[in-house]
């Protein structure tokens, strides 16, 4: 039986970084869905599932602290799927944020750990 094909949504406003993330884990074997903004990644969200969510936390029209504390309320289950990336301070996420995020990675981002963070997400679920 062959192997199914781990999807991750990379939700960034940022148009390098998101295409860097998105031909960085390409070549890594993921499938990659991109969106802009928190209203995108919702709509994506409506009509497909992900593996991993890649999520900046400043975005334009739905920002991701909106995006997270949603889920905290509505599917706390996705909290694990996600990976935060942001340059806000550790206390305005401990204080802007209902529960947790599976990880959290400080911008700048090292792309070797993001693809790290990535795998033990995906090998969370899984195992």
């Amino acid at each position: 039986m062959e192997a199914r094909e781990h999807c991750v949504l990379v939700v960034e406003d940022d148009p390098a970084i998101r295409r860097l993330v998105k031909m960085v884990l390409v070549r890594y074997g993921y499938r990659v869905d991109e969106a802009v903004d928190g209203l995108e990644a919702v709509l994506k969200l409506g009509l497909g599932e992900y593996d991993v969510i890649i999520l900046d936390l400043m975005l334009p029209q739905l920002d991701g602290f909106t995006f997270l504390n949603t889920f905290a309320v509505n599917q706390p289950q996705m909290l694990s799927k996600v990976i935060v990336t942001s340059a806000a301070s550790p206390n305005v996420m401990r204080d802007r944020l209902t529960r947790p995020p599976f990880a959290i990675l400080p911008k700048p981002f090292d792309i070797s750990a993001l693809v790290s963070h990535v795998k033990a997400c995906v090998d969370a679920q899984v195992g």
